[in-house]
């Protein structure tokens, strides 16, 4: 169980510091997501749930998810909608959590900013369709929601 708390430990903090940089400065640097990535690792190997396959499965899932919603976006637009940096945060979230996991990473995400977006609306205004909101910290938030999620419900499988 120590374990388990230490890792939720790091990870609240990793993602704290991204979604504060996010905010601040709209991006995500790879320094974040690197270590993002590498705690991940580490923490299955600890748990003794590391499968190079599987995570590796997750990266590449997860991560050309998000560049296949990237690159649709620019092509219908002709603008970036989803910055670099969150595609890589996501690859680097799959290193935390399963692929059969990805469904409620992604919904939570997702729902977290747009109920984010409607909320802010009346605020906005005119600049409502120009506003430039960090997804950072909805990937953050969607990714502690999956892994505490994960976390429970292997607990509770074990027991």
């Amino acid at each position: 169980m120590t374990t388990e708390i230490a890792a939720y430990s790091v990870l609240c903090i990793q993602l704290a510091v991204i979604a504060v940089i996010d905010l601040r400065m709209l991006i995500i640097p790879d320094l974040c997501n690197i270590l993002l990535a590498a705690s991940g690792l580490a923490m299955h190997w600890f748990l003794g749930s590391f499968d190079l396959v599987w995570i590796l499965a997750g990266v590449l899932v997860f991560a050309g998810i998000f560049a296949l919603v990237r690159a649709v976006h620019f092509h219908a637009r002709g603008q970036i909608g989803l910055g670099l940096g969150d595609v890589k945060m996501a690859a680097a979230a799959a290193c935390w959590i399963t692929l059969s996991s990805f469904p409620l990473f992604l919904a939570a995400s997702s729902l977290g900013a747009l109920m984010f977006a409607l909320l802010m609306l009346p605020f906005w205004k005119k600049e409502a369709r120009t506003k430039r909101v960090p997804f950072g910290p909805f990937l953050a938030a969607g990714l502690l929601l999956t892994w505490v999620f994960e976390m429970n419900s292997i607990s509770i499988l074990t027991v």
